[in-house]
């Protein structure tokens, strides 16, 4: 991930926030949930760069899509930690395709994308629930 995405973390600090489950649930990523995307798309079917880029757009999430900059660097970031690996493909027209692939490794962390969505969801429902409250005792 670039500098701005990640603060100037290492490959191996990628996702810090996600391990620290509290603090993610509550405050959520400051990486316009590239990661959590990338997986998604990656482990429904190998992709690569290109088709990721024109594929994330189109996922249900809040916020600008990212540009192709961002995911390619994200792509790089993933394959550094071990949560996708690539490999290049020769098709019978065209370039070569560097073509990702989730590991078991990008699978957990997908699973941990997951349950974080899940108690946040929980966190707001509740917030919710109380406002309505709130208004019809008000």
């Amino acid at each position: 991930m670039a500098k701005a995405a990640n603060g100037g973390r290492k490959g191996s600090e990628i996702g810090a926030d996600l391990r620290d489950h509290e603090r993610f649930v509550r405050e959520g990523p400051q990486k316009r949930f590239i990661e959590p995307r990338l997986l998604y798309l990656i482990r429904r079917s190998p992709s690569y760069g290109y088709q990721l880029t024109d594929e994330i757009g189109r996922l249900p999430f809040p916020g600008p899509v990212p540009d192709s900059a961002a995911v390619y660097r994200m792509l790089r970031e993933l394959e550094k930690a071990g949560m996708v690996h690539s490999e290049w493909e020769h098709g019978e027209t065209g370039p070569p395709k560097r073509v990702y692939r989730i590991t078991p490794q990008g699978e957990a962390r997908l699973r941990a994308w997951v349950a974080a969505f899940k108690e946040r969801v929980r966190l707001l429902e509740d917030f919710i629930a109380l406002c309505e409250k709130a208004r019809e005792e008000g």
